[in-house]
């Protein structure tokens, strides 16, 4: 299979058959104060499968600006980043990933985890409850997540040319 890369803006473009990934450092205006930032990844399959993004959150963005508080709003933003380099891409139809780690600010000493994100999509933004939201287990890690191929946090920063 052939792999095409295409840089365009800070966005990574990488697509392998039919599999399309769309990565970036993504940046949103936190509520809690200044800008915040994560390593978002958009996953595109076959179109019978649905598009995951995973926002893993990076040592870079202070933990008080973490993802998980401010979630909707960094879902925006990225749909906002992605338009562009995706076509027609259903903002409801997507599933939403959290991703924690040793790469990341919050709990930096911890296990990987990965959370599915309940999102709601109200024609033009998304919000967050928290009330759906769930952590992966083991199984459903590997299941769901491991398939999608994800580079390690760290490469997948160099390759962005992300420093800090």
């Amino acid at each position: 299979m052939c792999e095409v890369v295409v840089i365009r803006g800070g966005v990574r473009i990488d697509q392998v058959g039919t599999v399309e990934q769309v990565s970036c450092v993504l940046r949103w205006q936190h509520p809690l104060g200044t800008q915040a930032q994560c390593l978002a990844r958009l996953i595109i399959d076959a179109p019978s499968i649905p598009p995951v993004v995973v926002l893993s959150e990076i040592a870079s963005n202070p933990d008080e600006l973490g993802i998980t508080g401010d979630f909707a709003a960094a879902a925006d933003a990225f749909m906002g980043v992605v338009a562009s380099a995706v076509g027609d891409l259903d903002p409801a139809g997507v599933i939403w990933v959290a991703h924690h780690g040793p790469f990341s600010s919050h709990d930096p000493t911890g296990p990987e985890t990965f959370t599915e994100i309940a999102l709601a999509f109200d024609g033009q933004h998304y919000h967050d409850d928290l009330t759906g939201d769930r952590l992966l287990d083991a199984e459903e890690v590997t299941r769901r997540i491991r398939p999608l191929e994800l580079e390690p946090v760290p490469e997948a920063l160099t390759e962005l040319d992300h420093v800090g």
